[in-house]
């Protein structure tokens, strides 16, 4: 670990009531630019990712920049950028943090990502924040903006409306206009303009990005044995908050050693992984999957970072961003698109080789849970195997989805 990442202290070394103290990262982010080997990017993106200050946010708040929050699933991150501004992906507390003050204002029926993050936002953790962006993918996202409005009246929060039908010529207007509602904010935030030609510009750095995420896809889809599934996982949860020109050459050396590796492909069954587009599952549980025999070929982790391939900037930039929008292939919970469920799900195990398909939500994810009954549907017209798990963000003990996982694994083996 670089000597300029201070690690944090046993909760057990602390004094009754003391909190664990954030780590610190340089204001040029010179830990994870001097970072050669893949273990050392995982071991950096774990203590990030165990850290609810958001130690990317604060180190560029030193050198001076502004960032904003966007809630999953998908945010035109792109505008934000184009203003010199951070966008950051906000995907909840994880298992780190306690909840203790937004079970008063959320039902115990809701997310947990919605519990967690109302909860950072009521106990200052979001403070170095500028602006947030709510997509309106559920209702839970629409009441968090309202919710954010009134807690953090300093930081403006914007919901973003999404359109669901694609096939009208008002569509990608209608969303033009939302990216307009959300560019007025963000010019208050930045106190800046909006401009063409610097969305152009983000556009490009974007467009890198996410080829280097289709490689890395690539790598783990056709030789899942070069990297594993938590190497893979930390490497794209690092994009969404790190600043976009960190990242991508970090990605970049990542994938010149993961590409390059010698290593044994091991008798693995091949898994497609659906559901966890919104709230992340655990490390310990992304561990277990692969820890009982699987290679996962196919997942929805991330999600933000492959919503579309690459954007052609084109004369009207902004009318292009909507575009990428619209005519996306993506098929997720959160997204209805022309082709039917059911295909959608068969397409993606035939591109992946997957031989069952891992059905992970989170609790209380309405739009996962409700897909799961389609999806099946079409599983078993083809006879093909799959497993439903749920999980929350503060989950602690696994005897039992090990268990599922086995009986899983065994049930392709030994058919």
């Amino acid at each position: 670990m670089p000597e300029l990442v201070q690690i944090r202290p046993e909760a057990s070394d602390l004094a009754d009531g003391e909190a664990l103290p954030g780590i610190e990262i340089s204001p040029d982010f010179r830990e994870f630019v001097q970072a050669r080997s893949v273990d050392e990017m995982v071991r950096l993106a774990q203590e990030v990712l165990a850290d609810p200050t958001f130690p990317t946010v604060r180190a560029w708040r030193k050198a001076g920049g502004k960032a904003v929050g966007c809630f999953p699933v998908y945010t035109p991150q792109e505008l934000v950028h184009s203003f010199g501004m951070l966008p950051v992906a906000m995907q909840g507390g994880g298992e780190n943090l306690e909840i203790s003050r937004a079970d008063a204002a959320l039902g115990s029926f809701l997310c947990s990502i919605s519990k967690s993050t109302l909860e950072m936002a009521l106990t200052g953790l979001l403070d170095p924040f500028d602006a947030f962006v709510f997509p309106y993918i559920c209702d839970v996202s629409r009441n968090l903006d309202g919710i954010f409005t009134r807690v953090l009246p300093q930081s403006p929060s914007h919901m973003l409306h999404l359109p669901q039908n694609f096939t009208s010529q008002a569509t990608i207007p209608f969303l033009v206009a939302e990216y307009r509602r959300l560019i007025e904010k963000l010019e208050r935030v930045a106190g800046q303009p909006f401009s063409q030609e610097d969305l152009r510009a983000s556009l490009e750095v974007f467009n890198e990005q996410r080829e280097l995420v289709r490689r890395l896809a690539t790598v783990k889809r056709e030789t899942p044995w070069k990297v594993t599934l938590i190497e893979y996982y930390l490497l794209l949860r690092l994009g969404g908050l790190l600043p976009r020109e960190i990242h991508i050459p970090l990605l970049r050396r990542a994938l010149t050693e993961i590409e390059g590796r010698e290593r044994k492909n091991k008798d693995a069954i091949r898994v497609l992984v659906v559901g966890p587009f919104c709230e992340q599952p655990t490390l310990e549980l992304l561990q277990l999957v692969e820890d009982v025999g699987c290679y996962v070929v196919g997942e929805e982790f991330q999600m933000l970072h492959r919503w579309c391939p690459r954007i052609e900037p084109g004369a009207d930039p902004l009318k292009s961003l909507a575009a990428s929008y619209v005519r996306t292939p993506l098929d997720i919970g959160v997204r209805s698109t022309p082709t039917t469920k059911g295909a959608a799900i068969l397409s993606r195990v035939d591109a992946s080789k997957a031989q069952g398909v891992l059905f992970l939500t989170a609790k209380f994810c309405e739009p996962a849970l409700e897909d799961v009954v389609l999806y099946r549907r079409a599983l078993e017209g083809r006879g093909l195997p799959y497993l439903h798990m749920e999980f929350e963000e503060k989950s602690t003990t696994y005897e039992q989805a090990r268990l599922q996982l086995e009986t899983f694994v065994e049930s392709i083996l030994f058919e």
